[in-house]
C-alpha cells in the first residue's frame, strides 16, 4: 500500500484507490479466479475464505470490515478466515479486479451489465500485471512440494521438487502455462515447461480437475527467486526459501542440483555463489 497523503474530502473509495496500486487489484483478481466467490442472487457480494489470515485481513482492513472466523465442524481442520464485500464495497471491488480476471471474466461481465458497474480502463495490461495475477492465482490454486526421496543409484537421499496448479478449468491453466513459458522458457525450442495431467476423480457430482505441473528443478528454483516478493501465503514463501537455501548449499558443496552438476560446471557454481552473496 502506498503512503501518500490523501485529501480529507475524499470519499471511502477514492481513499482506497489512493492507498493501493493496480498490482494489488491484479493480485486479488488472481486470488478471486482461484478461491473467490461472486454472488448475484439476493444481493451483489464477493466473498473469500482462506486459512491464511494475512490475505483476508489485508482486504478487510482496506474496506474497514471485520474478519469472520466461522466455526469448523471438524476440530482437526485449520481455522478458516472470511471476508465479504457487499453492496457498494462489492461494486467497487468488482470494478477494480474485472480487467484482470481470467477464469471468471465472462461471469463478471454479465454482472457488470446487469448492475451498471463501470469497469475501470487499465489497458494495456502488461506482463508485470500478469505476474501479479499469477502470484494471486498461485496463492489460491498453486502448490509447491520439496520432499526427501531415496536415490537407489547413488544410494543416498535427495530432494524431489514439484510445482503445480490445479483447476477444473483447462482454459485458465493454458493461460498460466503461456505466461510461465513466456517468462522462463524464452530461449528454448518452444518445448513447454509445464505439462497438464488429468486427475483421478472418484467422487460423484464433482468436476474433472487437471494438474499443470513443473518438475524441472532449476526452473522451480528460478520461479521461487522471481515470485517470493509477490506471493503472500507464508507457508509457500517458506518452502521457496528452503529451495533457494538448498540450491545455494548444493553450489557450496559442489553437489548435483537437478540437472546442474556444480562439481563439473565450476563457472556456473561461481556465478550462483556470487549471486547468493549479493542477496
Amino acid at each position: 500500500m502506498r503512503g501518500e497523503q490523501l485529501s480529507l474530502f475524499c470519499d471511502k473509495y477514492e481513499r482506497i484507490d489512493g492507498l493501493v496500486s493496480e498490482y494489488f487489484w491484479a493480485y486479488h483478481a488472481g486470488m478471486a479466479d482461484g478461491d473467490g466467490c461472486f454472488y448475484n442472487k439476493k444481493d451483489l457480494r464477493y466473498q473469500i475464505g482462506l486459512i491464511d489470515k494475512n490475505i483476508i485481513k489485508e482486504l478487510a482492513d482496506l474496506y474497514q470490515l471485520k474478519v469472520v472466523k466461522p466455526k469448523g465442524k471438524n476440530k482437526k481442520h485449520k481455522q478458516l478466515y472470511r471476508v465479504s464485500l457487499c453492496t457498494k464495497n462489492g461494486r467497487h471491488f468488482i470494478s477494480r479486479v474485472a480487467p484482470y480476471l481470467v477464469e471468471k471474466r465472462n461471469i463478471i461481465k454479465e454482472i457488470c451489465k446487469e448492475h451498471n458497474i463501470e469497469i475501470k480502463d487499465v489497458a494495456p495490461i502488461d506482463l508485470s500485471h500478469r505476474i501479479h495475477w499469477l502470484s494471486g492465482y498461485f496463492d489460491a490454486e498453486g502448490h509447491i512440494c520439496m520432499r526427501p526421496s531415496f536415490n537407489k543409484k547413488s544410494n543416498n537421499y535427495t530432494f524431489k521438487f514439484n510445482l503445480r496448479f490445479t483447476s477444473s478449468n483447462r482454459f485458465v491453466l493454458r493461460v498460466v502455462r503461456r505466461i510461465m513459458n513466456f517468462i522462463f522458457n524464452r530461449d528454448t525450442d518452444k518445448k513447454t515447461l509445464l505439462n497438464m495431467y488429468e486427475k483421478k476423480e472418484n467422487r460423484p457430482n464433482h468436476k474433472q480437475c487437471y494438474d499443470l505441473e513443473m518438475r524441472q528443478t532449476s526452473k522451480i528454483h528460478l520461479f521461487a527467486k522471481a515470485f517470493i516478493p509477490f506471493i503472500k501465503v507464508k507457508r509457500k514463501i517458506n518452502t521457496f526459501k528452503r529451495i533457494a537455501k538448498y540450491a545455494r548449499f548444493c553450489a557450496w558443496q559442489k553437489w548435483q542440483f537437478g540437472h546442474i552438476n556444480f562439481k563439473k560446471n565450476t563457472e556456473l557454481r561461481e556465478r550462483w555463489l556470487k549471486a547468493s552473496e549479493m542477496e
